[in-house]
């Protein structure tokens, strides 16, 4: 069901005041983009390490299957995926690389009050007005 007008507008003016009240807090409501405006991105040096990484345990699996141990080429194997898991670890989404993950402050408790009295009378206004 769409919005009227009436209520549309006040929910505009209510983002509006959110965001002139505490700006960090109103961020976290925001959408994020969707997946194309997303790009991954991969750190170089995840890369460079893992695939060396992976690379060393490439050849520790080939030696132990050389000198026929078990146990040594298993270690190859677990050393060579801990290459792979360190280049996928390495991927980061584009927009918000760079910027530090902090959590949204707390609001503000007397904006968040004097909102809520606000939201309340015009409650009230409305319910009247119904009767």
């Amino acid at each position: 069901m769409p919005l009227s007008e009436y209520e549309r507008k006040m929910l505009e003016e209510l983002e509006a005041q959110l965001a002139d009240e505490d700006p960090k807090f109103a961020d976290t409501f925001k959408p994020e983009p969707s997946a194309e405006a997303r790009s991954m991105e991969l750190s170089i040096r995840d890369l460079v390490l893992g695939l060396l990484v992976a690379i060393v345990g490439i050849a520790v699996l080939v030696g132990g299957i050389a000198i026929e141990q078990v146990i040594v080429g298993v270690l190859g194997v677990v050393v060579m995926f801990a290459g792979f898991w360190f280049i996928a670890s390495g991927f980061r989404s584009g927009p918000s690389q760079g910027k530090g993950t902090s959590k949204a402050s707390k609001p503000d408790p007397d904006a968040s009050g004097k909102f809520m009295d606000r939201q309340n009378q015009e409650w009230e206004r409305r319910r009247r007005e119904g009767r």
